[in-house]
């Protein structure tokens, strides 16, 4: 007798929204289908929405040939390989049919990302970019290995959120005095708000006082958080364009996860004049949101050469001969 399979366990609304954005600029923007369409994933982790990304890929998009790769950076506590190695181990056992150690690297926070120019046609990212010093550098590889036309999908929390994402005390992120903020992690910790019981258990943090410093220095040396603006003006230094359009959709996928509808979904263009920036700005402060940053080209010369030949004056016809 044959056993019924168990149900696929549902995936993470953050990889089900990622996926989401990636199917919708699939079908808006011109890419190719005569080869595999590439996609990045970047900060990688444990390699679990590489793994989403490529079942999802398979059910939603059999038409496609899509094919995941990812990295993560050394000094991120990968330094050692063995993370690395399980997070190839992982994805090894769940999808057999791909020879992931040629897809998953580490690089150093200090180099270049060590791949060739034009190398994908979509890079992703899920809780990374609050953790990007280089905010420069990291663009200037995002634009060095995507395509000409291609795209990347970015989630993660702006500066404007409220809650911070790592610690859960809120506010916490927005107090630049180091001593206010342990007192105010603190405070929270005693009236049962953020982690500390979770950090207490896992990482031993034997008091509130030495929780809220050590949270408090997490915050210091591993978070960046930017506002939308900041991020947009240094990618358009870069020569790349920057959107915050599918923002609100990650509260809509969710809840429609929460109440067991169909996630997966095309999303929609288009919105009511001024709604989607109002929604914009205030989901913003409440999780995280979502940007899309891909290059732009501009041929600047072809420009100029028409509007001087414009403003050239009109050539007087040559008289025919009798």
């Amino acid at each position: 007798m044959t056993m019924p399979m168990e149900p696929a366990p549902p995936f993470p609304v953050t990889h089900r929204h990622v996926f989401n954005v990636v199917k919708t600029l699939i079908a808006e923007n011109d890419l190719p289908s005569d080869r595999p369409l590439k996609i990045l994933d970047i900060g990688c982790g444990d390699g679990r929405m590489i793994l989403s990304l490529h079942r999802l890929a398979q059910q939603e998009l059999p038409g496609r040939r899509i094919e995941v790769h990812g990295f993560d950076i050394g000094e991120h506590g990968f330094a050692d390989g063995g993370q690395h190695n399980e997070a190839v181990s992982f994805l090894e056992s769940q999808a057999d049919d791909v020879d992931w150690s040629a897809r998953v690297k580490i690089f150093s926070d200090s180099e270049d990302w060590t791949y060739e120019a034009d190398s994908f046609d979509i890079a992703v990212s899920n809780q990374v970019l609050e953790h990007v010093e280089d905010m420069e550098s990291f663009l200037g590889n995002l634009n060095r290995v995507l395509v000409p036309d291609g795209v990347s999908v970015h989630l993660f929390p702006l500066s404007h959120c409220m809650q911070e994402a790592h610690c859960h005390v809120p506010l916490s992120h927005w107090i630049p005095n180091y001593e206010s903020r342990i007192s105010w992690i603190a405070l929270m910790s005693r009236l049962g708000i953020g982690r500390y019981r979770y950090d207490r258990r896992v990482l031993g943090h034997s008091s509130v006082r030495e929780h809220a410093r050590e949270t408090a220095n997490f915050i210091e040396r591993w978070t960046c958080y930017r506002s939308f603006s900041e991020i947009a003006r240094l990618a358009s230094r870069a020569g790349m364009a920057t959107s915050y359009h599918f923002t609100t959709d990650f509260f809509f996928t969710k809840a429609r996860m929460v109440v067991g509808r169909p996630a997966g979904r095309t999303y929609r263009r288009w919105s009511f004049m001024g709604l989607e920036w109002l929604s914009y700005m205030f989901g913003r402060a409440l999780s995280s949101s979502t940007l899309v940053i891909r290059p732009v080209e501009y041929d600047i010369g072809k420009r100029v050469a028409l509007e001087k030949a414009d403003r050239l004056p009109a050539k007087s016809p040559v008289p025919e001969e009798a």
